[in-house]
Parts: C-alpha cells; sequence; structure tokens
C-alpha cells in the first residue's frame, strides 16, 4: 500500500468492505438475547464467506460496527502494541479510559 501508518485495518494488504448488521429492540431485558443473536449471525455470516473461499475468517473488524464484548486485537491486530504505547505516553492518567468503548 501506499498509504501512511494508520489504526485501522491493521494492514493494507487486502481490501476490506466492513459491514454493518442491525438490530433494534426496545425492552433492555432483552439486552443478552438480542446480543446472543448478533453474534450468531455474525458468526454464521463469517462461517458462509469462508466455505465460499472468501479470505475473512481472521479479518480485522471495524471498530464502529463490531460487537460490543469485541477484543482489542481482532479490532486492530499487530497495530495494538503501538496504539497501547501511543495510548500510555498521550494519556498516562487514563482520562480517556472514563469513557465508553474499548480500553486501551
Amino acid at each position: 500500500s501506499h498509504g501512511s501508518d494508520t489504526a485501522w485495518p491493521p494492514s493494507r494488504d487486502k481490501t476490506l468492505l466492513p459491514m454493518n448488521i442491525y438490530y433494534a429492540w426496545d425492552l433492555p431485558i432483552s439486552d443478552s438475547l438480542i446480543n446472543s443473536v448478533m453474534q450468531t449471525s455474525a458468526s454464521y455470516l463469517t462461517d458462509l464467506a469462508v466455505s465460499e473461499n472468501q479470505d475473512v475468517g481472521d479479518a480485522p473488524l471495524y471498530p464502529n460496527y463490531a460487537i460490543y464484548d469485541t477484543t482489542l486485537s481482532r479490532l486492530y491486530g499487530d497495530n495494538l502494541p503501538r496504539l497501547q504505547s501511543i495510548k500510555a505516553q498521550y494519556d498516562p492518567n487514563n482520562v480517556m479510559g472514563l469513557a465508553g468503548g474499548w480500553k486501551f
């Protein structure tokens, strides 16, 4: 690739296009059920794509579309140590850790 280093995607060796699966529900009591359904749907679609010879089994997930419990390594791959180092340097008091989202 001719681009400079970025957080995402971890590698520009292959082109990736994020896909957003959207679910909506009203009752908080349904949160765990819907989260399970989202994970099952994402796994099913990934397995189906892999079965059709698409090289996406270990593709990094786009952070804005990833399910809440996705690991940082699945989002940022080999870039994670560099990002953690930058975070430690510029946010030593963990101010950004007070907000929601993934924690470096």
